[in-house]
């Protein structure tokens, strides 16, 4: 019987610590009914702000919250009317499989500066958010290549400090417009410093889909040390998978989960978003 009662203890344990470190959904929606857009507005600042609202689900709603900050999106547009460079809408649209769901849709019409974008930012306050898993789905127009040009660039994801490390995923062409993945980490945060790359990886042999819905997922693990980790993979295929050091000092500043930021205007829709502290499929296994 006591052996019995020690078993039992042990499973018990077992369970609880199984629960406590099982990682944790952060946030999750896709659009649907009840998530609405604010109109944006304009501070003294050359920004526009625009809220995403309301919840497709009983456990979460906008906006998304990490660190216990709020996130939104950032139109950076020194304009008095902003929809001549940059709109969002919520719309229906037909996703994977010909099946209706509901997007995001990110348009940029026109590039005032080459600094014009739309991200969905989260201002962290300087609280580090150590690990993260997104997983969504996403979109670009048919013709990407053609409106990138020739070594163009996207970025549809970033976080920074405040002057001492950005990691950005991109997108980029070549010299004959093939596109591509590669993702950094450099010192793009401040402008008075001379440009330093601390690491690439990029990868010329997985296809960037175009004109057709994909799924994104994206890990990084932030380290000084050698155990940190930039993960991307598409499609359930892993592109990226750099395993080194992911910081300097500073811990993140803003993290911009997606954004619609290239060298020239485009556009792109965004829908099936989910957040995890943590791989919820395993380590460096794909959810897809």
């Amino acid at each position: 019987m006591k052996l019995i009662w020690i078993f039992l203890i042990v499973v018990f344990i077992y369970a609880v610590l199984s629960y406590l470190l099982a990682p944790k959904l952060l946030f999750k929606s896709s659009f649907g009914e009840g998530v609405y857009l604010t109109q944006p507005t304009r501070m003294d600042s050359p920004i526009w702000w625009q809220e995403i609202k309301g919840s497709d689900n009983a456990k979460f709603s906008w906006p998304i919250k990490l660190q216990g900050e709020r996130g939104l999106l950032q139109m950076i547009v020194n304009h008095e009317e902003i929809n001549t460079h940059i709109e969002n809408r919520i719309e229906g649209v037909m996703g994977e499989d010909n099946r209706p769901i509901n997007a995001l849709h990110q348009i940029v019409r026109k590039k005032e500066h080459e600094w014009t974008q739309d991200p969905y930012v989260v201002y962290t306050k300087d609280k580090e958010q150590k690990k993260l898993y997104m997983r969504y789905s996403l979109k670009f127009p048919e013709n990407l290549s053609e409106l990138l040009g020739e070594e163009g660039w996207l970025a549809f994801c970033e976080y920074k400090t405040k002057s001492d490390y950005r990691l950005a995923y991109y997108i980029y062409t070549d010299q004959d417009k093939k596109l591509y993945w590669y993702v950094h980490g450099d010192n793009v945060v401040v402008d008075d410093v001379p440009y330093k790359e601390y690491w690439f990886k990029e990868n010329r042999s997985t296809a960037v889909p175009v004109g057709q819905w994909f799924t994104v997922e994206i890990f990084w693990d932030r380290s000084v040390n050698d155990d940190g980790r930039v993960w991307l993979a598409i499609d359930g295929q892993v592109v990226i998978d750099y395993k080194g050091k992911t910081k300097k000092r500073e811990p993140i500043h803003e993290i911009m989960l997606f954004t619609n930021y290239s060298k020239h205007p485009i556009e792109q829709w965004v829908s099936n978003i989910e957040l995890w502290d943590d791989f919820p499929c395993g380590r460096g296994k794909s959810c897809y």
